[in-house]
């Protein structure tokens, strides 16, 4: 198959000309979209490519649990391990493409850099002279303090919240920094995953003693905001053929279960004192809630081609299906195993027929789109003849 240095190989020597050139990538261009359109795209992302990136991730998660334990404790130790990370993934990610080894040295870099943020110095009542350089470089080579102490549990959770706006913070801006240098979309969750902290923490910070009671319609926001920056990615490119798909499969996957969980949150809450929801039990208006939200957020995914948010969904439509199961057979003669394993008959049956029915399904909402929105959004699968 013909790349693009053998293009420019064929131009330099006369073969043929710059306008040729053009023209045969154009076609290569249009060929691949076509053939993209008419197999469907199925969300195809990079992952591993052959059983080496998995030789090599099993290497670097091994290196990482070493380095792990014998630096974690020492500011300066945890900055050097940063370095060798940063290292290994000029070699592994930016020369040798690995994707798989990839993710783990994006996560250990971001663990490490904020192990080594002098965050634990700043909190610190020795941090009362934030200019004493000989502190900081002291701290930098010692174990790290246990960490700020506060006399009340308000106090403690605003204070804790200011820490994991703080801890968060780095880890974001160490994201960053990889996904600028390799280009790594996995890194963007790592972004969109410490900002999603830093949102909590600030909750605690502003609010130490409501935090819980504003969770959902944090995360719901949250969720949202990652939503939409991953649909930014989807209608650049309609037919995911270039790295940004893979970008919005990455936010989608944080995204998903962040409007999953906090929508549930909100039709079926908690109640006060930490009790679960299932020991509480399930109701009849709960259930129905649940299924208007798996209903609307399964139109969502298949829409947009998407299969997170129906995913994520899944735990909780497997209770409901439990509820009405057991409710058929009646409380008395409901059987826990029976119903465990009949649940996951149905649930099972569901998804499968889904599966099967998800691009024809696709065709017909798309159109009742309008054909502004319709166009931005992936092609669907051509029926078969």
């Amino acid at each position: 198959m013909l790349q693009e240095v053998d293009l420019e190989a064929a131009v330099a020597e006369g073969i043929v000309t710059a306008e040729q050139a053009h023209a045969m990538r154009a076609l290569a261009e249009r060929s691949t979209r076509e053939k993209a359109v008419a197999l469907g795209h199925e969300e195809r992302f990079h992952f591993m490519r052959s059983f080496n990136d998995l030789f090599f991730a099993i290497g670097v998660a091994l290196l990482g649990g070493g380095l792990l334990f014998f630096t974690f404790l020492v500011p300066l130790h945890s900055l050097i391990a940063a370095l060798a990370i940063w290292a290994l993934a000029e070699l592994l990610v930016a020369r040798m493409r690995l994707v798989l080894p990839g993710i783990l040295l994006a996560c250990l870099f971001a663990v490490f850099a904020i192990l080594a943020s002098p965050i634990d110095f700043l909190f610190a009542k020795v941090a009362q002279r934030p200019s004493d350089f000989a502190a900081l470089r002291e701290w930098y080579v010692t174990p790290r303090y246990e960490g700020p102490h506060a006399g009340g549990p308000l106090v403690l959770l605003h204070l804790l919240g200011l820490i994991a706006i703080t801890y968060a913070g780095a880890g974001v801006a160490a994201a960053a920094l990889f996904y600028a240098r390799f280009r790594l979309p996995f890194a963007l969750l790592l972004i969109a995953a410490g900002l999603v902290c830093m949102a909590l923490g600030a909750t605690y910070h502003i609010w130490p003693n409501r935090a819980h009671h504003y969770h959902p319609i944090v995360l719901l926001l949250c969720g949202l905001a990652a939503f939409a920056a991953a649909m930014a990615f989807d209608v650049s490119d309609r037919e995911r053929l270039t790295r940004r798909a893979d970008c919005a499969f990455w936010l989608h996957l944080l995204a998903a279960p962040l409007i999953v969980h906090s929508l549930i949150d909100m039709v079926w809450p908690v109640a006060p004192g930490g009790i679960s929801r299932i020991s509480l039990g399930l109701t009849n208006e709960a259930a129905v809630a649940i299924v208007l939200v798996v209903a609307i957020l399964s139109v969502v995914a298949i829409i947009t081609d998407r299969r997170a948010l129906l995913v994520s969904t899944l735990v909780y439509l497997g209770i409901v299906i439990g509820y009405a199961i057991t409710g058929t057979i009646g409380q008395q003669g409901a059987d826990n195993t029976v119903i465990f394993f009949a649940t996951l008959l149905v649930l099972g049956a569901f998804v499968v027929l889904l599966g099967v029915g998800w691009q024809p399904l696709r065709r017909v909402f798309l159109r009742l789109l309008s054909p502004g929105i319709a166009n931005r959004l992936p092609p669907p699968m051509q029926a078969a003849a």
